[in-house]
């Protein structure tokens, strides 16, 4: 665990960059910091492996202040990935991926098996292990250099804006590489961003800093999204935030009916029980695509609305490995989700952590 404890940091030129910071990054779980431009998001980052002191306060790590251990010694316990990888790009992907492990000491053999172990692990072809960062496309050198911040196996991960300079498509493909290395790995993961989004899509913690360093809210994707702290937040998380929260929901506790909806809506047309599309919506007699499924087990509320609101029928088709379960209606979907909010409303908060009982 890392601690923040009232973290101050202001240049010499009196800019205060962060100010009075407390913020608890739990072990093995990914902590986004997100912010505007100038709310002290890389400096945050930066305090953590010391590139940055702060100038009142105190960063500690399982209890132990950071300014403690030598920074060599602390650095090579955490791993940090930038904007477009920040490859060497004079050494090849095999050579910037043992970058670590080298300086480590590690014999050449057992740093190189790493290596290919790694460039596997994000996904990327060993025949790009001879190429150099200038030959690889963009998203190829984020996972390079994803794979060089694991390479001694760090503690934790310091991730400046890791995949902004990215097209969305590669950056969608990245989160799901990300998602599901942590999975595996189970890193302690500082990110910073900018895009609300993907600290909402990556975050386990998400922290929000207003310009100056000041920390504006801290919780889950969903606590920020359902219940923003004020103004500011809730206007930076966006004007949709309720209709993204629902992806916190799971859609397993739907009703679902077996029939297929009133012939008023259309048909539903099956192929060995699996939906293939809608009849009596063109004038050609031909099918209308189902606009999307969703799976019960897997899916959550958003997949579930999502759906219905891009069938012609305007009905959400759930399906199971393919096959048909049962339909859902949007006002059955709200109506599940408006029970399930009032259920938590007034359901008791929590006893406080270490709170003594009387």
């Amino acid at each position: 665990m890392i601690e923040f404890e009232s973290v101050t940091k202001t240049y010499p030129d009196g800019t205060t960059a962060v100010s009075d910071l407390s913020l608890v990054v739990p072990s093995d779980r990914i902590t986004v910091i997100v912010g505007p431009s100038g709310c002290g998001k890389t400096t945050t980052l930066r305090m953590v492996n010391r590139m940055l002191e702060p100038t009142e306060g105190r960063i500690t790590w399982d209890g132990e202040p950071l300014s403690a251990r030598p920074v060599t010694t602390l650095r090579r316990q955490m791993g940090y990935v930038i904007q477009s990888g920040g490859l060497f790009p004079h050494r090849t992907v095999l050579d910037n991926i043992g970058t670590v492990p080298g300086l480590l000491g590690w014999p050449k053999a057992k740093a190189r098996q790493r290596s290919m172990e790694l460039l596997e692990a994000v996904g990327l072809d060993s025949a790009l292990a001879r190429r150099f960062p200038g030959q690889l496309s963009g998203g190829q050198q984020q996972r390079v250099g994803v794979a060089r911040a694991l390479a001694a196996d760090p503690l934790v991960m310091l991730m400046d804006e890791p995949f902004s300079a990215v097209d969305p498509v590669v950056r969608a493909e990245l989160h799901e590489l990300f998602l599901d290395l942590q999975r595996r790995l189970s890193k302690t993961i500082i990110m910073i961003t900018h895009d609300i989004d993907e600290a909402i899509a990556l975050g386990d913690q998400v922290a929000i800093l207003r310009v100056g360093g000041v920390l504006a809210q801290a919780g889950t994707p969903q606590d920020l999204l359902e219940q923003p702290a004020d103004a500011f937040v809730e206007g930076f998380v966006g004007k949709d935030r309720g209709y993204r929260s629902l992806s916190f929901l799971p859609a397993e506790r739907l009703p679902l009916t077996d029939d297929p909806p009133a012939t008023a809506k259309g048909r539903l047309v099956f192929e060995d029980d699996r939906p293939t599309g809608w009849a009596g919506f063109r004038e050609d007699g031909g099918l209308s695509p189902l606009g999307g499924t969703f799976d019960p087990a897997t899916d959550t509320m958003r997949a579930a609305l999502d759906a219905a609101l891009a069938s012609p029928a305007s009905v959400a088709v759930a399906v199971s490995e393919g096959r048909f379960v049962g339909v859902v209606e949007p006002a059955v979907i709200l109506a599940t989700v408006a029970d399930h909010r009032a259920a938590e409303a007034v359901r008791e908060p929590p006893e406080p952590a270490g709170a003594v009982q009387e």
